[in-house]
């Protein structure tokens, strides 16, 4: 099983030309690298978009899952909307980061999704979260990264 996960800013612009960058490199890796699982942050607009991407290529490809990784525990149960967490992921996922502070536990939690995954597909132009996580990204020899913001 290979692993990809998102990380990108939270607004985008060109949404349009960006989600098309993004469809062909998710059915690249799925058919090309046998990927089968990703990893979503679900903060900002690049987020969903690569949730719901990645949710519109399950008709051809039914065999991948999804996962909305958590960066807080939920004190309640319907804190988030339950349909929409249900159409798009298969799960959620909260890796093992109650100890970090608040103000930490997205980019805790962002390392996690870096360091259990094979891809990093990523929509960087400037810092931020996003620039962090992906510049841990590269200080890592075994994740091969995808910016598709490069090429803007």
């Amino acid at each position: 099983m290979k692993i990809c996960s998102f990380a990108g800013h939270s607004i985008i612009p060109h949404e349009e030309e960006v989600k098309i960058k993004l469809k062909k490199e998710i059915i690249n890796l799925i058919e090309k690298e046998s990927v089968t699982t990703f990893y979503s942050g679900g903060k900002g607009t690049f987020d969903w978009l690569c949730a719901h991407t990645v949710n519109n290529l399950r008709k051809n490809y039914p065999f991948i899952k999804t996962y909305w990784m958590l960066a807080y525990f939920p004190i309640k149960f319907d804190e988030y909307d339950t349909a929409i967490i249900k159409e798009l992921f298969d799960g959620t996922l909260y890796p093992d980061i109650e100890t970090v502070r608040k103000r930490f536990a997205i980019l805790e939690r962002n390392k996690f999704m870096v360091d259990e995954s094979d891809f990093l597909i990523a929509y960087v132009k400037y810092g931020g979260r996003a620039e962090k996580t992906l510049k841990y990204a590269q200080k890592k020899k075994d994740i091969k990264i995808i910016n598709i913001a490069k090429d803007r």
